[in-house]
């Protein structure tokens, strides 16, 4: 990554988090494709965006800490973590292909996440079978591995619990805190040591948090929820298939 690329990652990881602070989700979904889409390599970009979002998730993790149910989240953390080997073997091998085939492969996985959260209506009740927990544990750590964007999965589990609105964002992002940590050795292991360049470049992007948090919140308490989630899940639609359409360009011609 040389300064530009530097400088373009900063905007694109600002506009992510403001984007999260204003709606309440979406970061990865937002900065991952669009790191691709300057040029930045799909590892790099994983690590980048797991490092930002783990500086986020540990100063709300600790500050929820009275309202993290524990004992689930690093149940919830050992489930993702031997999943994310999986995803990180899959990763491994989608780095191999041309970039065309990497960017189409990232945009149907951002349409198909944004489009189960649209039509996914979640019903909070008293108690879910455990194996829906296993099913969202599980392929949030794959989504993690292969391309970064683990959140939806924990997400919609976790919105179907009768649990408080402090109690949800508490797990969530115990989770994140405790799980991406161990994600980041992973990918160390994986693609070596280049690898620590990005989480030391994440690092120094991380007091962008406070920014991101300063400029969305506002805009998140003067808009309707509704108008901002129709305008984010648009969004990212868009992201999406401008990321899928010239990749099939690219591989018909």
């Amino acid at each position: 990554m040389g300064i530009f690329d530097i400088i373009l990652a900063g905007l694109i990881l600002c506009v992510a988090g403001i984007a999260q602070s204003a709606v309440g989700f979406g970061y990865a979904l937002f900065a991952t494709p669009l790191l691709l889409w300057i040029g930045i390599p799909l590892p790099d970009t994983i690590t980048l965006v797991a490092t930002c979002s783990m500086g986020q998730a540990i100063i709300s993790a600790r500050k929820l800490r009275e309202h993290v149910p524990w004992k689930l989240s690093l149940t919830a953390t050992a489930v993702r973590v031997a999943s994310v080997l999986i995803g990180l073997f899959l990763l491994k091998q989608l780095v191999t292909l041309d970039t065309s085939y990497i960017r189409l492969t990232i945009g149907c996985i951002l349409c198909l996440l944004t489009i189960i959260q649209l039509v996914w209506k979640t019903k909070t009740v008293q108690a879910l079978h455990w194996g829906w927990a296993g099913l969202a544990f599980f392929s949030s750590g794959i989504l993690a591995g292969i391309c970064g964007m683990g959140g939806p999965p924990l997400v919609l589990w976790a919105m179907a619990q009768d649990w408080s609105t402090k109690k949800t964002r508490g797990f969530l992002f115990a989770v994140f805190a405790t799980a991406i940590p161990i994600q980041l050795i992973l990918l160390t292991i994986t693609f070596g040591t280049s690898i620590l360049k990005d989480i030391a470049i994440g690092v120094a992007f991380i007091p962008l948090t406070f920014v991101n948090t300063a400029i969305g919140l506002p805009i998140g308490n003067r808009w309707p929820k509704k108008k901002l989630k129709r305008i984010a899940y648009a969004t990212l639609l868009i992201i999406g298939v401008s990321a899928i359409v010239p990749s099939i360009l690219n591989l018909i011609n």
